[in-house]
């Protein structure tokens, strides 16, 4: 009778602490996730929360959306001299230049700017052109016209290089070239930081890359914070907790 009334002492006490343990274990406060994905009401973008640990081991850093002073570029293109048109006999040029481009080239210039004809041999500095008209009838996706008013060294047939203006000079929306990423679409995005540790996706659209700066023709507004480092890392987590 002894011996059963130790066993069950022993069996009481266990029970008694492992019933402490659980207690204590419940009473003990959850580890934070890492990060938190919500979607962001009305749209179909998310906030990305992350915990200052998670942040820190990111190594998170932000820059803000800046206007800069951009000023005018040029590029260098082929181009073939052409004669010039019968309609255009009385314009006082010697002759035309042609240059051909794609459509979306086309919208890279700036418009009516005059151009700079270059021969292909030599070194010469080049022959300075006015935009003009096209009177060309070919069935040419885009083609720039200018013509020359002193065309020393240049006949038809002959192939060129010109230097053409950019559209683009002025006050431009930059942000660092690290801030923009694309999705799995290809679509460009930066992201913004509206309040500590929150993260939310903002559309961007690219003009083009100049070096470690990328000009937008729209995005976020001047001031706003986009993340610089660890932006791709915001993506993954964002996409893997759809």
């Amino acid at each position: 009778m002894r011996r059963c009334y130790q066993r069950w002492t022993v069996v009481l006490i266990l029970a008694s602490l492992q019933a402490a343990a659980c207690t204590q274990k419940a009473d003990m406060p959850i580890e934070s996730k890492p990060a938190k994905v919500e979607r962001v009401q009305g749209t179909d973008l998310n906030r990305v929360t992350l915990s200052p640990k998670a942040a820190q081991r990111l190594d998170i850093k932000t820059a803000s959306v800046r206007d800069e002073q951009i000023g005018s570029r040029k590029r260098l293109v082929a181009g073939e001299v052409m004669a010039k048109p019968a309609a255009a006999a009385n314009d006082g040029s010697k002759v035309w230049v042609r240059v051909p481009l794609s459509s979306l080239d086309l919208r890279t210039v700036a418009s009516g700017q005059p151009a700079l004809v270059v021969p292909l041999a030599g070194d010469a500095a080049g022959t300075a052109a006015r935009a003009v008209g096209s009177h060309d009838n070919t069935k040419e996706p885009a083609a720039l016209h200018y013509a020359v008013e002193k065309a020393e060294g240049l006949a038809p047939g002959q192939r060129v290089r010109v230097e053409l203006a950019l559209s683009g000079a002025g006050t431009r929306r930059v942000v660092p070239n690290s801030a923009v990423i694309y999705d799995p679409k290809g679509q460009t995005w930066v992201y913004i930081n509206p309040e500590p540790l929150v993260f939310v996706r903002h559309a961007v659209t690219v003009d083009y890359v100049d070096g470690d700066r990328v000009v937008l023709s729209d995005g976020p507004a001047p001031g706003t914070m986009v993340v610089t480092v660890g932006a791709a890392e915001l993506l993954g987590t964002e996409y893997g907790r759809k």
